[in-house]
């Protein structure tokens, strides 16, 4: 997954089936884990191709969420498109000059039938350029080989978790705080990368006071929590938690 182009708003991903089925089939889904009103996420999605080493595949739409390849099975699959990202609520996707977001169902294809296997997901850093402040990336996604700055490998232990655990990119502002034992990581996006202390305090003070969204926080549940605002501290609205087991 790369941001492919900032001003047009566009991710470029690139999808690698090891093992697909013949006629394997891929949707989008049509809801998101905490809002489940019926989206087109679907309509989004543009330049769709596929090909299995050299050669192309033909698609075909049968739904206006899913399609088929007409591939062969057992051997690689390779998927390409781009997702236009504008939409600046929490249940799908944005990229910008300044910030990217996104949910796992408005960018991530599902495969049907591998659904429970596990995943993984690279994600690319944008092109810096001249001016402009450094990106980085947070995910509550484990790492699997990512760079100081958060980019690289993250793994899901299937297509549920892997779109349970949004990503955020940009010169966002983040800290750490242990809440029951566990160490939580609370990222703002709209803010500059820099700390304040009252906000800060603030923060760590409410949240050790409560337990995890399950009941009792432990060690193997870690928590990552984003804002977005507008102006510095004074319109944050919430976006998302992953204080959820993993499954």
């Amino acid at each position: 997954m790369e941001p492919a182009d900032l001003h047009a708003h566009l991710f470029q991903v690139t999808l690698t089936i090891a093992q697909p089925a013949a006629g394997q089939e891929l949707s989008l889904p049509a809801w998101i884990p905490g809002s489940y009103l019926v989206r087109e996420f679907a309509k989004n999605l543009q330049r769709l191709a596929a090909r299995q080493g050299r050669q192309a595949v033909a698609l075909t739409k049968i739904a206006k969420d899913r399609w088929r390849a007409k591939c062969q099975s057992g051997k690689p699959l390779v998927l390409s498109y781009e997702v236009c990202a504008y939409d600046t609520s929490v249940r799908t996707a944005w990229l910008d000059a300044t910030r990217g977001f996104f949910n796992g169902t408005s960018l991530c294809l599902r495969v049907e039938g591998q659904t429970e296997q596990p995943c993984t997901i690279d994600i690319v850093a944008p092109k810096k350029r001249a001016g402009s402040a450094e990106w980085h990336c947070a995910t509550g996604l484990a790492g699997v080989n990512t760079d100081a700055r958060g980019f690289g490998t993250y793994r899901a232990a299937g297509y549920d978790e892997l779109v349970d655990c949004p990503v955020e990119m940009g010169a966002f502002w983040s800290t750490t705080f242990k809440a029951c034992g566990v160490t939580h990581r609370f990222v703002v996006a709209g803010a500059a990368p820099r700390s304040t202390t009252s906000a800060s305090s603030t923060t760590r003070a409410r949240s050790a006071r409560r337990p995890s969204a399950s009941g009792t926080a432990r060690a193997s549940r870690p928590s990552s929590t984003t804002c977005s605002c507008s102006t510095w501290w004074t319109t944050a609205t919430a976006a998302w938690s992953t204080a959820t087991p993993r499954r």
